[in-house]
């Protein structure tokens, strides 16, 4: 068998994958564009299948994958089927899937047509919209990331981001003279937030998937072949999931990502607070990224994200 080894055992993914079906792999060839932390593999087996395999060394990380696969491709959408699944060396999850044909999004969004990208951003919307009306909110259920139909931890919709700074903290930072473009960044989103608690307190706990973004969305000649990555959902507010595809495509993709982004814009259609609420949730991420580019002295990455962060963020203020 060939391997490629990486983070974890190749070898001992595959010694696991024979005690799951009965068969090693003949190959096993890692994918690099995962940011789950798990590690993922595709792998070749001998009747001429492709298989992917993830492997988290963390326990019960795939403990809900099945059946939430099964109840989003019981309303339709093109998801994976677990087929099997185990530990790893006593510790850790394996779960082994049917793989789905495509690439990753961001690969290539480059080469998607204005009407590729349109048709791309409605088939993702409608399914949105298909999981918030027929997955209900859990009753006393409450806001964050969970399994399908389990309860999630937090009270209200406002505290995934953490506790919020008074206004006045923000106020303070924005008129000192020695106040850091980041600090003044931070202090401009924290009084955006402030604006926002209570369109946030009016949020139902509504089931959305969140990380379907440039990633975890997959493209065959155009069009749409799956979906992956559902180990969790998240209940809240639905354009949390626009926000962070904006961030990323405005980050990582550029203007070859720009007829995606309109026509997400287009579909989701959010108006007043609702779009306030998207660049708001857009800026948590670049905010974030801009931070660890300051950190990092990276000077062409700050100069890369400060334009996009102000455009976000003129989405945010903008009343």
């Amino acid at each position: 068998m060939a391997v490629q080894r990486g983070n974890d055992d190749a070898e001992a993914v595959a010694q696991c994958m024979f005690s799951l079906l009965g068969e090693r792999p003949l190959r096993l060839e890692r994918q690099l564009f995962t940011h789950s932390g798990n590690a993922v593999y595709r792998a070749q087996m001998g009747d001429g299948r492709s298989l992917a395999v993830r492997v988290s060394l963390d326990a019960h990380t795939f403990l809900h994958t099945r059946a939430n696969l099964a109840a989003l491709r019981g309303l339709g959408l093109p998801v994976q089927t677990v087929l099997a699944q185990g530990t790893l060396r006593e510790h850790g999850d394996v779960v082994v899937l049917d793989w789905l044909p495509g690439r990753d999004l961001f690969y290539v969004l480059g080469s998607l047509s204005a009407r590729e990208a349109q048709r791309l951003a409605e088939i993702m919307v409608t399914f949105q919209c298909r999981v918030a009306r027929r997955l209900p909110p859990v009753v006393n259920g409450g806001f964050g990331w969970a399994a399908i139909g389990a309860p999630a931890p937090h009270a209200r919709w406002t505290e995934i981001f953490g506790d919020p700074a008074p206004a006045a903290f923000h106020i303070a930072t924005l008129a000192r003279m020695d106040a850091t473009p980041l600090e003044r960044y931070r202090a401009r989103l924290g009084l955006v937030r402030a604006s926002l608690e209570d369109y946030f307190d009016t949020l139902l706990p509504v089931c959305f998937l969140d990380d379907l973004t440039i990633k975890n969305v997959l493209v065959d000649g155009g069009e749409l072949s799956g979906l992956i990555d559902f180990d969790t959902v998240c209940y809240g507010d639905p354009l949390l999931v626009l926000g962070s595809t904006l961030a990323h495509l405005g980050t990582e993709v550029g203007a070859r990502g720009s007829a995606y982004a309109t026509a997400l814009l287009q579909c989701w259609a959010p108006q007043g607070e609702r779009r306030r609420a998207t660049g708001f949730y857009a800026c948590l991420w670049v905010t974030g990224f801009l931070s660890l580019a300051i950190e990092q002295g990276n000077a062409a990455r700050v100069r890369l994200l400060t334009p996009v962060l102000d455009d976000l963020l003129d989405m945010a203020e903008r009343a």
